[in-house]
């Protein structure tokens, strides 16, 4: 697969390029600062806003599939991020005939809340509700689109090799995660790229986390 990714320069971003170069896939690379990611085979840079459409419909052009691993840095958790992104994603896909879209979201945005449990639901509501409500902002414009979309729920992100046996569940199930849903971004990032390809998980918001149910 030709496989986009915004947002490649952040920890999980990496691990979602080496991952899918690993696996053979060729990856476009669209970043804010293209003088930030090492040229390897594989892999095409393209610089570019991320409210600037026309620049991402031009990435897009060939590929697959587009991933979204876009984090704000912790002294601007709230700043508004996804709510900017997320209309490019869409109409860039649009335009360039992109169908799967695969978000990377967080345990506790939107619905998802229903699935978490004290202490982490405490920080939920607290000092991550900027952040959630920005995240939220940006993923709910994708329910009315015709793309194949899903979003991914992790836990707090720690640097790490994967885990053996992540769980990951469908949050419709209603299933509540660990108090402590410490998740691996290795982990999330392979799960990823397993999901580009699973139809059942289209229009799905995906749970995960690393610690074992």
């Amino acid at each position: 697969m030709r496989i986009a990714v915004v947002g490649a320069t952040g920890r999980t971003g990496r691990e979602l390029v080496r991952q899918a170069l690993a696996d053979g896939h060729e990856v476009v690379a669209y970043v804010r600062r293209p003088e930030a990611v090492t040229p390897i085979p594989g892999l095409t840079v393209v610089g570019g806003q991320l409210d600037d459409e026309a620049a991402l419909t031009d990435a897009l052009e060939g590929c697959d599939a587009v991933t979204v691993a876009l984090g704000n840095p912790i002294t601007k958790a709230s700043a508004p991020l996804m709510q900017i992104a997320m209309p490019t994603v869409i109409a860039a896909a649009k335009n360039a005939g992109v169908r799967r879209v695969v978000v990377l979201s967080a345990l506790g945005v939107g619905a998802t809340l229903a699935n978490t449990r004290y202490p982490y639901r405490f920080g939920c509501r607290t000092f991550l509700v900027g952040a959630f409500r920005d995240h939220l902002a940006g993923e709910s414009l994708l329910e009315d689109t015709s793309l194949d979309w899903t979003t991914i729920h992790p836990g707090p992100l720690f640097d790490g090799p994967r885990t053996p046996h992540p769980t990951i569940v469908d949050a419709a199930s209603r299933r509540r995660m660990p108090r402590a849903p410490r998740t691996m971004r290795a982990d999330v990032a392979a799960a990823m790229l397993d999901m580009l390809t699973d139809p059942a998980t289209f229009g799905r918001q995906m749970l995960i986390t690393s610690v074992q149910q």
